[in-house]
């Protein structure tokens, strides 16, 4: 009997201590995947941080290129900007050197009527007789200025003519106002004391090479005596 008891306790002490070691071997086990999973986590926060990282740089630079790209194209704006008023600067200069070359033209135009001869024998004036382009080929508007040269400014009465040398077909050709007017002018009347500006539209046909308009005054009454002036067409084109 004692010897039978002695053995059921050794065997219960081995089961016990396997019992034990198998214990402990799944906690030491355990620890280690538990280590483990520590360890890659710790290796997946650096990753993410690295990338992480990486995406601020690339934000950064995004940034840095989207504040370069609109401080070029605000030079750009501003290069437009000043483009801009320069051209209307240009324009305006341009504009006015015109409107001195006019008014200069306007001024020889004058001075040669006061010492035409022939008006001071009549004691009227053309000074002026310019013609305006209406944006269509061949019309024109036409601006005739006529004055008395005479101090004791009587009434002027009598009518005027205009005529349009050029080349037709290659032929010289004289145009009446008749011919240019359409039909409605045939000649313009003059009444006035001091000056009068008669206007009027003009219309050349195709193929009509212009060379110089002439005037013909032919007042009316005691006194009086007509007279021709003609103008080179490239000085009264305004």
């Amino acid at each position: 009997m004692p010897s039978r008891l002695t053995i059921q306790s050794q065997s219960l002490r081995r089961r016990r201590a396997k019992l034990v070691l198998m214990l402990l071997a799944l906690g030491l086990a355990g620890w280690g995947v538990f280590l483990l999973g520590q360890q890659m986590a710790g290796l997946d926060n650096h990753s993410l941080r690295a990338e992480r990282d990486q995406l601020r740089a690339r934000l950064a630079e995004a940034e840095a290129s989207k504040q370069r790209l609109s401080s070029r194209v605000a030079v750009l704006e501003r290069a437009a900007q000043i483009d801009r008023q320069a051209y209307g600067e240009v324009e305006r200069s341009l504009k006015q050197v015109q409107d001195e070359i006019l008014e200069l033209k306007e001024e020889v135009a004058f001075y040669r009527g006061i010492v035409s001869p022939a008006e001071t024998a009549s004691g009227l004036s053309v000074p002026r007789f310019n013609l305006f382009e209406m944006g269509e080929a061949g019309v024109y508007r036409f601006k005739l200025v006529l004055t008395q040269l005479r101090t004791n400014n009587r009434l002027v009465k009598g009518h005027a003519r205009i005529a349009i040398d050029g080349v037709l077909h290659g032929k010289q050709t004289r145009l009446g106002l008749k011919e240019v007017s359409g039909g409605t002018l045939d000649r313009l009347k003059l009444r006035f004391k001091y000056f009068q500006n008669i206007e009027g539209d003009i219309v050349l046909p195709e193929g009509f090479l212009p060379s110089r308009v002439i005037v013909e005054v032919a007042p009316t009454g005691k006194g009086w005596k007509p007279f021709k002036k003609s103008f080179d067409w490239s000085d009264i084109i305004a």
